[in-house]
């Protein structure tokens, strides 16, 4: 017995193509390149060749190419045929675009044809009567369609019915009647670049194969050279999570395909190589800890594939170019709170400190208590910023001296001496790599034995309690942690039995809830399209190890408790974690 596909599924099938937009011959040049004797090749838009693909569709390209865009995705209608349409420009200089098509059944969503064609013109933004000219009909049945549409997909308005229609590629071209004014929305540019565009495009098969085959790939970005050690972490906490998933699916579960790349986010060519696998290796999505922040390299690359790409870069910027860029960034995650946490972490542990307020310290010293700041220049571990003094002081301290370094430090003895010259009763340190932060503790404990150091992050990876001497106490705290829970002491154990290691703090459980939660939405959805993927992450809470990942702020960052809300069910606790030699105690701050 034949098997009918729903009305507007994905056939199983996807053609991919490299298509080259050249300049267009004007008929002079033609004249002297072919002779009057032969024949004219087309002056705009596109050769119809063998390709299979439509002058239409190939002028459309054309028009991609043309609008300046680097990504694209849009419905497709060409003589009753449907498709998803996706395109990606490789290469400005040598005007290629890629571009991928899944051939439909038929209209998506569960909608008619005639609805699709009114959701676009409506998002175009026209009137019913403008909708009803161009498509030939009355305004009363306009207006009873738009009526219908808004309450079938649950819209109280023309523009949230708009919305949805770019939201979910809804919008299909060609759009009736074209484009004629720039509209801000990406796919209806395209539209309106196409109708005067003049270049010639020419396309070449790629490849055409099982659509999106039923294993998900998932890739992973592991930190080499200097963050080696947290690398690791990544790496096999993500492993860990794809054996998990691929031995619990059912018989219809998707099964997850791993792509692990080692990447040293210092060296270009090592974070071109690493990336390049990952093209060519066709992943779905892909997850990271920080190589986002240290290599602009890598955020790039997140910005442009045009994948769902989760990571753990706490760095602010990143969080503000997601919101201020939704178009080009909307598929990129910080499955972790910012930055900023850390500092209100360390206000919280000042504050509860015995030394806190106007009363002596440790030394019988009258006046408030001192802070001495090292921090990383950058790369989202700094806590210093223009309000931070006024923050201590708020606190009942004041900050003595605040030096921040570079990714390497010379003369680190001379650098501790001076952060140590005034006695202050804590020193911070924020350093991500692990040498360089034992490094520092090491130069702090010979020059004061029992000084109370407080690290930002990197006592969580493993090799760090190993690196530095016995002296005085370390106190750290993290954005992303794993606490001592039962869903902590789980993966705690399954970790070390498959790796025969305990996990660090951070970067393991981190890196696996990623894969988790990846995996939750390309079930959930049963899509491949980085568009539907996205939507399902945004409207979705996920529990994890780390505890809870929303992403309901428009900088697409996951918030921390208790100092970004208060509502613990549905943000990430910010940890406070004592190290000694009887390892690492979670201590109640805040």
């Amino acid at each position: 017995m034949r098997t009918l596909q729903p009305l507007g599924t994905e056939t199983g099938v996807e053609h991919s193509w490299d298509v080259t937009v050249a300049p267009a011959l004007d008929a002079t040049a033609a004249d002297r390149t072919f002779g009057t004797d032969e024949p004219q090749r087309p002056a705009s838009g596109a050769q119809p060749p063998a390709s299979g693909l439509s002058a239409a569709l190939l002028s459309r390209v054309t028009g991609f190419y043309d609008s300046g865009l680097r990504s694209a995705q849009f419905l497709w209608c060409d003589e009753g045929r449907w498709a998803w349409c996706r395109l990606e420009l490789r290469s400005a200089s040598q005007g290629v675009v890629a571009l991928d098509i899944r051939p439909l059944t038929g209209p998506p969503s569960g909608l008619t044809a005639r609805e699709i064609d009114i959701i676009s013109l409506v998002a175009l933004g026209l009137s019913n009567r403008e909708i009803s000219s161009r498509l030939g009909t009355s305004i009363r049945t306009v207006t009873t369609q738009v009526e219908r549409l808004l309450k079938k997909l649950g819209q109280d308005s023309r523009s949230g019915l708009s919305a949805l229609a770019v939201d979910r590629d809804l919008i299909r071209l060609p759009i009736p009647g074209g484009v004629e004014h720039r509209s801000g929305i990406r796919v209806l540019d395209i539209e309106r670049h196409s109708a005067t565009a003049t270049g010639v495009a020419t396309p070449v098969p790629r490849r055409s194969r099982p659509a999106r085959r039923d294993t998900v790939r998932i890739g992973t970005i592991a930190v080499g050279g200097a963050f080696a050690a947290d690398g690791r972490e990544t790496a096999q906490g993500a492993e860990l999570a794809v054996r998990d998933i691929n031995a619990l699916r059912g018989e219809y579960g998707r099964a997850l395909e791993h792509v692990v790349v080692q990447i040293d986010p210092l060296d270009e060519d090592s974070v071109r190589e690493g990336l390049a696998r990952l093209v060519e290796a066709d992943v779905d999505a892909i997850t990271s800890s920080y190589a986002s922040a240290i290599s602009q390299g890598v955020f790039d690359f997140a910005a442009d594939f045009g994948r769902t790409f989760l990571h753990t870069n706490t760095w602010t910027r990143s969080v503000e170019a997601v919101r201020e860029d939704p178009r080009r960034l909307g598929h990129v995650f910080q499955t972790c709170p910012s930055e900023t946490a850390y500092q209100s972490a360390l206000l919280a542990f000042l504050r509860s400190h015995p030394a806190s307020g106007l009363s002596s310290g440790p030394s019988s010293r009258t006046g408030p208590p001192r802070l001495a700041v090292v921090e990383l220049d950058g790369f989202g571990c700094a806590i210093t910023d223009d309000t931070f003094e006024a923050r201590v002081r708020q606190v009942g301290w004041t900050v003595t001296s605040a030096q921040r370094v570079g990714l390497t430090v010379d003369r680190v003895d001379e650098l501790i001496e001076g952060a140590l010259s005034d006695r202050p009763d804590v020193v911070v340190v924020s350093h991500l790599n692990v040498e360089t932060a034992a490094e520092l503790q090491n130069a702090i404990t010979r020059h004061s034995p029992a000084q109370l150091t407080y690290h930002i992050y990197t006592p969580s990876v493993p090799g760090f309690a190993q690196r530095i001497a016995k002296g005085g106490e370390v106190i750290w705290s993290t954005v992303t942690g794993r606490p001592d829970d039962p869903l902590g002491r789980r993966f705690s154990d399954a970790y070390a039995r498959e790796f025969g290691t305990a996990p660090g703090r951070s970067q393991a459980s981190a890196a696996y809830d990623q894969v988790r939660m990846l995996h939750s939405a390309f079930s959930v959805t049963g899509s491949f399209r980085p568009e539907a993927v996205d939507r399902y992450l945004r409207e979705s809470a996920y529990r994890g190890v780390n505890g809870t990942y929303l992403f309901a702020s428009p900088g697409q960052s996951v918030t921390g408790y208790p100092y970004d809300s208060v509502d613990q069910s549905l943000s990430q606790p910010t940890l406070t974690y004592r190290l000694s030699g009887r390892g690492q105690e979670i201590l109640p701050v805040g």
